[in-house]
């Protein structure tokens, strides 16, 4: 079982996926944003940012522009916003637009993305976006992740707010309704559920406790208070075996080390983790072979598990890593970025 933290082998690994993804990723084409995002995030924490040129990031950021759908091309205004990949055409004029729709968790990611690689967003069809994040809030204050046909629960309110945040303007959603959503859905052990009524989990308390921390009410006792913050540290903590598992008698599994270590984190009790523990569970989880984290400790690394392992890293101080700016879920040095272009009021 590896102890070392193989640095130089998951930098391989995220430059090859910057290239070609194999080819049991084919079913997540639509959500290759994210993928990216996943990549991009990794290498942004590893420090290893310098490992992509200058030309490449130039060639990145057009790329994703290029996934954007405007009002200027006739989209409707619930469409509007990042799609994750070229799916009815690469065009966006307004004949295309009519079989494609952009998604909240793609047009977060393609922001994060963007503010990774040091662009200053200044192509971001701003109004079009808050436009379509009003457009899928619901009556119950959660959003859907599409202004059509789409799901909603708490992970799409967390990609809303984050939207938000980063574009410097929540008026064109109903805050109140959406703290309302998350107050329904505290849990009668202590942790936040998808929606009312649902079974808490790791996930989705990270994305209220998010919401809440990028809104700067986390400490409303209107919508949660201290005695429920609380709560939901016990319940967070009560989640470690080794690593951390998402709901009650669920295995470990290397993601939630980011989840509900995030959550702890925005409590400022990351402290009361064994971390000793939890690093050692990560490691379990590491191809030493090709890079990457694994799920569970006999699974395949995978992209997803290993952003959120190296994500989770950080957060519980793991040397020679960036620091990472959990309300956001990216590194603090992309957040000051951010912070940079709200003060020079870029966006």
């Amino acid at each position: 079982m590896p102890e070392k933290f193989i640095i130089q082998n998951h930098v391989k690994l995220l430059k090859r996926l910057l290239d070609v993804y194999p080819s049991a990723y084919v079913s997540l084409e639509n959500n290759r944003l994210t993928m990216l995002f996943f990549v991009l995030s990794s290498l942004d924490i590893l420090n290893r940012l310098d490992q992509i040129s200058d030309e490449r990031r130039t060639k990145i950021i057009e790329w994703i522009y290029k996934l954007q759908l405007t009002s200027s091309s006739g989209c409707r205004p619930e469409v509007c916003g990042f799609r994750g990949s070229f799916s009815a055409s690469s065009s966006t004029d307004s004949v295309h637009c009519q079989y494609e729709s952009a998604h909240l968790a793609q047009t977060y990611s393609a922001l994060c993305c963007l503010l990774i690689l040091g662009d200053d967003l200044a192509r971001v069809d701003r109004v079009a976006i808050l436009n379509a994040v009003k457009l899928c809030q619901l009556e119950d204050g959660s959003f859907a992740g599409a202004g059509i046909d789409s799901e909603n629960d708490m992970r799409f309110v967390f990609c809303a707010i984050s939207i938000c945040y980063i574009l410097n303007d929540f008026s064109f959603i109903n805050v109140e309704k959406m703290c309302e959503f998350v107050k329904r859905s505290y849990g009668y052990d202590g942790g936040i559920a998808q929606g009312p009524c649902l079974e808490s989990h790791g996930g989705s308390t990270y994305c209220a406790i998010a919401s809440l921390s990028l809104l700067g009410k986390l400490y409303d006792d209107k919508i949660l208070t201290l005695k429920q913050l609380e709560r939901i540290k016990k319940w967070a903590l009560k989640k470690q075996d080794e690593g951390f598992h998402g709901r009650t008698n669920k295995p470990d599994d290397s993601c939630y080390a980011f989840w509900i270590g995030g959550t702890l984190a925005m409590l400022n009790a990351q402290s009361l983790v064994d971390g000793e523990k939890l690093r050692s569970f990560l490691m379990s989880t590491q191809d030493e072979r090709i890079g990457g984290f694994a799920k569970y400790s006999d699974s395949c690394s995978d992209v997803l598990h290993t952003y959120f392992s190296i994500a989770a890293l950080s957060i519980f101080h793991e040397p020679l890593l960036m620091p990472v700016f959990a309300p956001l879920n990216i590194s603090q040095r992309a957040h000051e970025f951010l912070m940079k272009l709200k003060t020079r009021s870029s966006i």
